[in-house]
């Protein structure tokens, strides 16, 4: 038998030539055929919803700007710019979840999420390196 080789090691984890483990489930090598990156983009609904009611408002306050109530027409202007600026802050952080797709003979079964698609990148490279390393 020959010896183990470790592709990927790294926290929750673990590629070798004869198994996968991916957060503490565990995938005999031999009987993955194929691997693949796929992506669920961010849902960004709400987010969208804040920045265009934010925008509306911003609007609203400045048609409504009375010189003679400075100081409340001003307020009010500065609660809807932060409200935009909550929404437009908001859509910016909205990442997409990737997914490694291991697939085997039976069926594709979805192995590890993350927003971190450098990890992601890093896992499928490390399972294609131990499917072809054993051949």
């Amino acid at each position: 038998m020959s010896e183990e080789h470790v592709f990927l090691n790294e926290g929750n984890v673990y590629v070798s030539n004869t198994k996968v483990m991916l957060h503490g489930t565990t995938y005999a090598t031999a009987n993955i055929t194929s691997v693949s990156k796929r992506f669920t983009p961010a849902s960004k609904g709400c987010a969208i919803l804040l920045t265009v009611f934010g925008g509306f408002v911003v609007f609203a306050a400045l048609g409504s700007f009375k010189p003679s109530e400075a100081g409340a027409s001003l307020m009010f202007v500065v609660i809807a710019a932060a409200i935009l600026g909550v929404g437009i802050l908001w859509l910016r952080s909205l990442k997409p979840t990737f997914h490694v797709i291991l697939a085997s003979a039976a069926a594709e079964r979805q192995g590890l999420s993350s927003k971190d698609e450098t990890l992601i990148n890093r896992v499928t490279v490390a399972i294609n390196d131990a499917i072809t390393h054993r051949g």
